[in-house]
């Protein structure tokens, strides 16, 4: 037994002793995977992607093929934050409208500045991929008009925001003379809380704003997009799995201190391995697409689609007032484009030019 335990020791610290020399040439996919599969755990890998340089792949396919490799969630979500931070930086760039410097890096995270002062939402680069849209766990909480399942291509990268819009970023365009609308808090505090009681006009409205302070191209998601950007990678009904977890978001059965009741903070669960926070839960989230009973039909290119009840737009994501099923990345909801709510918000989508 203790020969054992010595050879085991002694592998691990080889594996981390060649990591160590050759740190200079930065932390790879590859390297964690040998950690992994010597024997490491996820707290000595997560240490090791915390303190040394990286140059992660987190591409779609990259991503795909480190699941299948055994690595949690948490070691991935780790990879995608770190291996595409600015260099030297542990913030988001800032800059004015266009596009990203250079081809834009899947993972980088940035923000706009406002031409009144003062920076827009913090955004991440969503790489381009391909997905399957719909109910992919085929059971009893599928729905029609989550048929039928179908393959999406998202050609281009894009940017989304990385949190819901927070009172913070609205109450910004209402000083800024873009958004008459100042929606009720309820009580439950402003700042760093999602914005609620908006409708599709008002967070239309917003992006508009937005557009025009920053000289970019800001929006609402299209469904396919939201979609992709939700699963990150994944086939579950989660981005964590089957099944939605203890504490891992915000709805009326999620073990988190706020089920049923209000709002949380964003950015009070961890992030998928977009690097994307409250994709499942906290609040409902408008989209551009108007509402269709099912996807025969449906643009495939990750486009938003503008035919059908456009009275009304779809929402996505579930919320604190709702069980976990209703947060299923499948789950597909309509409201009137002027209708307002608690329970409905919105995040922002950015087209990256070259």
């Amino acid at each position: 037994m203790l020969k054992g335990f010595r050879f085991c020791a002694a592998l691990a610290l080889a594996l981390l002793s060649q990591l160590a020399l050759a740190a200079d040439g930065a932390l790879t996919n590859e390297d964690v995977v040998r950690l992994s599969k010597g024997g490491i755990g996820d707290a000595v890998i997560l240490a090791k992607i915390e303190t040394s340089a990286t140059a992660f792949d987190t591409s779609v396919d990259a991503l795909l093929a480190l699941s299948e490799a055994g690595l949690g969630d948490e070691v991935i979500a780790a990879m995608v934050k770190a291996g595409h931070a600015a260099p030297g930086s542990g913030a988001a760039a800032t800059r004015r409208g266009g596009g990203a410097a250079g081809r834009p890096v899947a993972g980088s995270t940035f923000r706009d500045s406002l031409g009144l002062g003062g920076e827009g939402p913090e955004m991440v680069v969503v790489p381009a991929g391909r997905f399957r849209m719909g109910c992919l766990s085929n059971d009893e909480e599928c729905s029609d008009d989550e048929r039928p399942v179908r393959d999406v291509v998202i050609a281009q990268p894009f940017a989304l925001s990385v949190y819901e819009v927070t009172f913070a970023d609205w109450d910004a365009c209402v000083s800024g003379a873009g958004c008459p609308h100042r929606p009720d808090d309820q009580g439950w505090g402003r700042g760093r809380r999602p914005v609620i009681d908006v409708s599709w006009d008002d967070a239309r409205e917003y992006v508009a704003w937005l557009s025009s302070e920053t000289g970019a191209e800001y929006r609402l998601p299209s469904e396919s997009e939201w979609e992709y950007a939700a699963r990150a990678g994944t086939t579950t009904k989660y981005h964590g799995g089957d099944e939605v977890g203890v504490n891992r978001a915000n709805c009326r059965g999620c073990g988190s201190q706020w089920d049923g009741d209000k709002t949380a903070p964003v950015g009070s669960f961890a992030p998928n391995a977009f690097g994307l926070y409250d994709m499942h839960g906290n609040v409902f989230e408008w989209l551009q697409d108007c509402w269709n009973d099912g996807y025969a039909g449906a643009p495939s290119d990750g486009s938003a689609w503008l035919r059908g009840r456009c009275d009304e737009r779809v929402l996505r994501g579930g919320s604190w007032s709702l069980s976990p099923r209703y947060l299923r990345a499948a789950v597909r909801v309509s409201y009137s484009t002027g209708n307002r709510d608690r329970s409905l918000g919105f995040r922002v989508a950015r087209t990256l030019t070259p």
